[in-house]
C-alpha cells in the first residue's frame, strides 16, 4: 500500500488524454481505456509527449475505468487489467521523473435520489477502481470532472480509505448565477465541503474553456486554503471535416497560465482539447 506523499507547492499537470488519443486515431465512441490493452505504446507515447512538453504530473488513462462505465462497452470483465495496465504504462513513461496521478471520473449513472444507484453501491464501485490504482502504484488519486457534489464526496470517501493523497476537481460553468456545475452546485460551497471532507487539494476542470475558467478559478482560490488545481478545456469543440476541433490555441493557453500564476493557483494543467503543444508553454514558466 502506498504511503501518503506530500506534493510540492507548485506543479504543472499534463493535458487531455481522451481527445489526444482521438486526435491520434481513436474512433469517436470507443472508450480510451481499452487502448491500455490494445495499444499501450500509443498511450505511452501520449504520456511521454506530455512529459517532454514540461508536465510534472501525468494522469493514468483510467478516467472511465470504473465497473459501471466499462459495462456499457462490454469491458466489465477487463476492469482489473485496464486499471493495472493504465498505471503500468504511466509508470513506464514517467521513469520515476514525474508524478503519476490515478485518474478517476464519474460513474456515469445517477445516484439516489436522482437515480437508482444507492450511495453504498456507488462507494463500492469507486472503491474497487481506486484500490486497483493504489495497489498498482500511483502516487496519488485525482477524482475529476465531477458535476454532482454528492458523487464527488462519495468518491473522496472511497479514496480516503486507502490512506493515499486525494485531489478532487469539479466541472463548473459560468452562469447568470455565477459558477455552477450542470447539476446546480455552486463553486464556493462545493469547494468548502470537499475541504471539510478531507480532500488534500481541490479545483476545477473541464468546463467551457479558458474564458469561463478565468471567472471560476478566483472563486475556487478564495474558497479554500488547500492547494488548487485548474485544468480547463481548450474551448468548446466544433465539427470540421469530420473532426472535433477545439478553438483555443497554445498562445491563448499561455495567457491563461499567466493569469493562473497571478491568482496563486498551485497546480495547472489542461483538459479536453489541450495537447502537448499547449502544455509546452509551461517551459516558459519553468525557470
Amino acid at each position: 500500500m502506498n504511503k501518503k506523499i506530500k506534493l510540492p507547492s507548485f506543479l504543472f499537470f499534463d493535458g487531455a488524454m481522451g481527445t489526444e488519443l482521438q486526435r491520434r486515431g481513436l474512433p469517436l465512441g470507443k472508450p480510451p481505456e481499452i487502448l491500455n490493452i490494445e495499444n499501450p505504446s500509443l498511450v505511452e507515447e501520449v504520456h511521454r509527449d506530455y512529459i517532454n512538453s514540461g508536465a510534472m504530473v501525468i494522469e493514468t488513462n483510467t478516467f472511465g475505468g470504473n465497473r459501471l462505465r466499462l459495462r456499457k462497452s462490454g469491458l466489465e470483465d477487463k476492469i482489473k487489467e485496464i486499471n493495472q495496465k493504465g498505471v503500468e504504462i504511466a509508470l513506464k513513461a514517467s521513469r520515476g521523473k514525474v508524478l503519476v496521478a490515478g485518474s478517476v471520473g464519474p460513474l456515469g449513472e445517477l445516484i439516489e435520489p436522482l437515480g437508482n444507484l444507492t450511495e453504498e453501491e456507488a462507494e463500492k464501485i469507486f472503491s474497487e477502481q481506486i484500490e486497483l490504482l493504489v495497489n498498482s502504484g500511483v502516487d496519488f488519486i485525482l477524482i475529476e470532472t465531477m458535476i454532482s457534489l454528492n458523487e464527488a464526496l462519495i468518491a473522496l470517501r472511497s479514496a480516503k480509505k486507502f490512506h493515499i493523497l486525494v485531489g478532487v476537481t469539479m466541472s463548473f460553468e459560468w452562469t447568470e448565477r455565477g459558477g455552477r456545475t450542470p447539476f446546480g452546485y455552486e463553486v464556493e460551497s462545493s469547494i468548502k465541503k470537499l475541504e471539510k471532507a478531507g480532500a488534500d487539494f481541490v479545483g476545477a476542470n473541464c468546463g467551457k474553456g479558458f474564458e469561463d475558467m478565468l471567472k471560476i478559478a478566483p472563486l475556487v482560490r478564495k474558497s479554500t486554503n488547500l492547494p488548487v488545481l485548474i485544468q480547463p478545456n481548450a474551448g468548446l469543440p466544433k465539427w470540421e471535416n469530420g473532426q472535433l476541433i477545439y478553438p483555443e490555441n497554445p498562445e491563448n493557453f499561455k495567457k491563461f497560465v499567466e493569469e493562473m500564476i497571478k491568482l496563486n493557483i498551485n497546480y495547472i494543467g489542461g483538459c479536453c482539447g489541450t495537447t502537448p503543444k499547449h502544455i509546452e508553454v509551461f517551459k516558459e514558466f519553468n525557470k
